[in-house]
């Protein structure tokens, strides 16, 4: 128990790191979805990897646009926690 709370006394500068840059603004969230699905689109149509590599390819640009999509779920469009009321200025 003590090695626990002296592991989480060392990392909680990164957490805390972390937590200011998972603040996704919008147009961040779009640019990335947007690039991630053109990757998937020529990964598909180009025959640039081989059926392993492309299976590979598929599965991190996937995982990217989930990660993107699971941050940009806990923000408001302009970068705020979603927990505070989102004010459209």
């Amino acid at each position: 128990m003590i090695r626990e709370l002296w592991i989480w006394w060392r990392l909680r500068p990164l957490v805390n790191e972390f937590k200011e840059l998972t603040k996704m603004k919008f147009s961040v969230n779009v640019a990335i979805q947007m690039l991630v699905l053109v990757a998937q689109g020529l990964n598909a149509s180009i025959d640039l990897l081989p059926g392993r590599g492309k299976f590979w390819a598929m599965v991190s640009l996937s995982a990217v646009q989930g990660l993107t999509a699971v941050l940009a779920h806990f923000a408001n469009p302009d970068g705020t926690p979603a927990q505070a009321p989102y004010i459209k200025k």
